[in-house]
């Protein structure tokens, strides 16, 4: 999936560059965030440093969180200009224009 998501020409799209991040993987409420670089592993494969942010309910209100770590490639996606991303909404087809720019 990767070559599909980030690749353009058989190199990962050059960051820094928006992203959506879904730790859960399910994509049903994904975090919006900044992916800064690249890595890739034998053992892991690639992933992406990625600075996100977060928010929770404290009972009272709201709070953000801003968090960075290496992320699985798997679990960030390109912001589409139109879309949030869904489970429903993987914008293939979006994805060469988006990541072209």
């Amino acid at each position: 999936m990767i070559e599909h998501v980030f690749y353009s020409e058989g190199m990962p799209r050059q960051p820094p560059f928006h992203v959506w991040v879904d730790m859960t993987g399910i994509w049903s409420a994904p975090a919006p965030g900044v992916l800064l670089a690249w890595r890739h592993s034998d053992r892991r494969g690639w992933e992406a440093w990625v600075v996100r942010v977060e928010s929770y309910s404290t009972g009272v209100g709201a709070e953000v969180l801003m968090s960075q770590s290496w992320v699985p490639a798997a679990l960030v996606r390109p912001v589409d200009r139109h879309h949030r991303a869904t489970t429903s909404g993987h914008r293939r087809a979006h994805h060469d224009a988006d990541l072209a720019e």
